[in-house]
């Protein structure tokens, strides 16, 4: 499993996601930005000032990013499974559905939770689990590609 194939997919994912949640946002006039809703619930739960609440947020939300991306690829590996779109997609349904279980029990839990329209917020959420896992796939895509070009340039 290559380190930097992972951190790049997870990046790329993470960053199309959360262009696409931050579209919503500014569509519905609301905001599904998970890295600032992230860092609102920390900011509420800790003694955390509103800029360090902010990195930690982003924080977060870029490791959850890598966490996925790791899971991704190591079930790619396992499966002997070539990243495509319709995989990407179908990682990113069900790992949005395990999210959105989480960000509901996370707001359940938390003594002040921002204001979000749930209902909403859980279906942009399963559709930028989606985008992440199939930008995810192009990257490890065009890097395994790239990988068998060396390899080929090799010999």
């Amino acid at each position: 499993m290559n380190i930097k194939d992972i951190l790049m997919a997870g990046f790329t994912g993470t960053t199309v996601m959360t262009l696409f949640s931050e579209t919503v946002s500014q569509l519905k006039n609301a905001n599904y930005n998970e890295a600032e809703i992230l860092a609102k619930l920390i900011k509420r739960a800790s003694k955390m000032n509103k800029r360090q609440s902010t990195i930690a947020g982003w924080a977060a939300h870029y490791a959850v990013g890598t966490l996925f991306a790791v899971t991704y690829k190591a079930l790619l590996d396992k499966g002997n499974i070539k990243p495509d779109l319709l995989n990407g997609a179908l990682f990113g349904g069900i790992s949005g559905l395990g999210g959105a279980a989480i960000w509901h029990s996370t707001f359940n839990a938390h003594p002040n939770p921002p204001g979000v329209n749930l209902k909403n917020y859980y279906t942009q959420l399963v559709i930028a689990h989606v985008i992440f896992g199939m930008a995810a796939a192009l990257v490890f895509r065009v890097n395994n590609q790239k990988s068998k070009s060396n390899d080929e340039d090799a010999r």
